[in-house]
């Protein structure tokens, strides 16, 4: 999870951040980059009163959620990427950490068997499992193996939630113009970019504008992405 360990990256020597709300994390590099509320104010562009707010969030119930406008110019004066903020801030969900250790262990030695073998692992969970959408899921599964997606909704907002996601990490989108760089080889859960459904990537992109949208909106970040 993104709390307890944060790397930083761009003009400013890289260091490792312990702090668990944004406001204690901007806090931090102000320390150690000498910012003052007044000389970061300047610097970013932004009243004081918007960095006394950004200090105080995470901590202070009375803290205003900061603007993604305000949390890019921040980003910009202490040299670090801005997604890191948005993350702190709740514009973007942590890095997913839904599954347990055994899942996860699970999904790795799965990966690893051969054709043959996954097929028999799917047909036994196809025995076990008694939800009539997860069973057609494996069936479709089992019965496309060349699809990676076979069986799931390409227009479902989990899938495109999670694509997005993929691709503001994989390009590091900053900015709307960002989009331009994605490939159409893009690699997404061993599908490519270019076979998508044009809907598909058209909903995945305009989702990723809706993040970055200077203009957003905090009240429209999800409330289970909220911490």
């Amino acid at each position: 999870m993104w709390g307890n360990s944060l790397y930083l990256t761009g003009r400013k020597p890289q260091m490792i951040s312990r702090a668990t709300t944004l406001g204690a994390f901007v806090a931090e590099l102000m320390q150690k980059q000498r910012f003052t509320n007044r000389s970061l104010a300047a610097a970013a562009g932004i009243s004081e009163g918007a960095v006394r707010n950004l200090l105080k969030f995470g901590t202070e119930n009375d803290a205003k959620e900061p603007d993604a406008r305000t949390l890019q110019l921040v980003a910009q004066a202490l040299g670090i990427n801005p997604l890191r903020l948005y993350r702190m801030a709740g514009y973007l969900p942590p890095t997913p950490d839904v599954h347990s250790v055994r899942a996860e262990f699970v999904a790795d030695i799965f990966d690893h068997l051969t054709f043959d073998q996954q097929q028999a692992i799917l047909s036994v969970l196809d025995t076990m499992v008694k939800k009539p959408d997860m069973n057609q899921t494996i069936q479709e599964i089992r019965e496309n193996p060349s699809d990676p997606l076979a069986g799931f909704d390409l227009q479902a907002m989990q899938l495109i939630r999670l694509m997005a996601n993929e691709l503001i990490a994989k390009y590091d989108i900053t900015e709307v113009v960002d989009l331009n760089r994605i490939e159409p080889e893009a690699q997404l859960f061993n599908y490519q970019w270019k076979n998508l459904p044009a809907g598909t990537q058209e909903r995945v992109k305009a989702l990723i504008k809706h993040k970055l949208a200077l203009d957003y909106d905090p009240t429209m970040v999800e409330p289970k992405w909220r911490k």
